[in-house]
C-alpha cells in the first residue's frame, strides 16, 4: 500500500468534490434573492443540501439557517424562476 499516493487521491477526491458543490451552490444561487452566501454541503444521513439563511422576519424557529437536499431543492425550483424563503423553510429539513 503506497500511502502518498492514497493521500493524494483523497486530496484531489476532496478538492473535486468541493468544485462540484460549488457549482451546485451556484445554480442555487440563481433561485435565492433573498440569501447571497448559499452553499452546498454533503451532510451525513441527507446526502448533498443547500444551505441558506432566511431572512430574520421569516425565522420562527431561531435557527436562521435552513438546510434542504439538493434533489428536493431543484425539484422544487424546477417550475420556478425564484424561491421565497418561506418556500426554502417549508422544504428543508
Amino acid at each position: 500500500m503506497n500511502i502518498n499516493q492514497m493521500i493524494k487521491k483523497a486530496d484531489d477526491a476532496y478538492i473535486n468534490y468541493r468544485h462540484r458543490c460549488e457549482s451546485i451552490a451556484k445554480e442555487a444561487q440563481k433561485y435565492i434573492d433573498w440569501d447571497d452566501k448559499v452553499s452546498c454541503e454533503h451532510l451525513p444521513a441527507d446526502g448533498l443540501c443547500i444551505l441558506a439563511t432566511v431572512p430574520s422576519d421569516c425565522n420562527t424557529s431561531g435557527m436562521p439557517e435552513c438546510v434542504c437536499p439538493a434533489d428536493s431543492f431543484f425539484s422544487y425550483v424546477k417550475s420556478k424562476k425564484m424561491i421565497s424563503p418561506q418556500e426554502f423553510k417549508a422544504i428543508s429539513i
